[in-house]
């Protein structure tokens, strides 16, 4: 027979030490500090070049990060962008437009076998799309004069995981900006793939002008996912 107050003892005590459950009873003030703790030696893969990033996989969580930053992985500064899309001449559509369709961004995504637990992540995007200058003449003798166009132009980003879309940040005014898109998401062991999309507006114009020019920039962006194990 078991006595009631051995088997709480060991359920309440004894066997949730082992599993690190320690308190000011049983476990000494002051006596861990980081010269007791061991640095992570997990397989940590390291990528390089053009777009920089690394993976890591730990018992309890896994962590994954690419950036392409304007500043680093081989740019100059922060105002010389590493995307220039001529929203005139270059491929793209009025739906979303994955980032990593374009040349230079061919790696920028992540792509993992995950455990079963819950995705956690932030997609960050420095970029710009302006307004537009059309330069018009009107009148005998022809007068030069310049209409600007594109106050009502929006542009939009999202995160998705696996083709579906788990965050997204509205409708964005036209400007230089720096968004930040975090999400979370349930999954289960299975392969993922996290990519950034965006989609934007230009209007036609009805006059005789000649647009000045409308392009959308990407100076850096930063993505990262962390997926804690259930």
């Amino acid at each position: 027979m078991v006595r009631p107050e051995n088997l709480n003892d060991n359920l309440q005590a004894y066997v949730r030490e082992f599993n690190g459950d320690l308190n000011g009873n049983n476990f000494p003030v002051y006596s861990l500090d980081t010269t007791n703790l061991k640095v992570t030696t997990g397989p940590t893969t390291l990528i390089g070049g053009a777009t920089t990033g690394f993976s890591i996989q730990q018992s309890t969580q896994g962590f994954y990060r690419k950036r392409k930053a304007s500043a680093f992985e081989l740019g100059s500064d922060i105002w010389t962008p590493w995307l220039d899309i001529n929203l005139f001449t270059d491929q793209w559509t009025k739906g979303w437009n994955r980032l990593n369709y374009y040349s230079g961004w061919e790696d920028y995504f992540l792509d993992f076998d995950a455990r079963e637990g819950m995705l956690v992540g932030c997609a960050t995007i420095d970029w710009q799309h302006g307004t537009d200058a059309l330069l018009c003449q009107t009148g005998d003798p022809a007068i030069n004069f310049s209409g600007i166009r594109g106050d009502d132009w929006v542009s939009e980003w999202g995160v998705f995981v696996n083709d579906v879309l788990v965050a997204r940040s509205g409708f964005i005014p036209p400007k230089r900006h720096t968004t930040s898109l975090p999400f979370s998401i349930p999954c289960g062991s299975q392969n993922i793939k996290v990519d950034c999309r965006w989609i934007t507006s230009i209007s036609d114009f009805n006059t005789t002008g000649a647009p000045h020019g409308s392009t959308f920039s990407i100076f850096s962006s930063d993505l990262w996912v962390r997926n804690v194990v259930r």
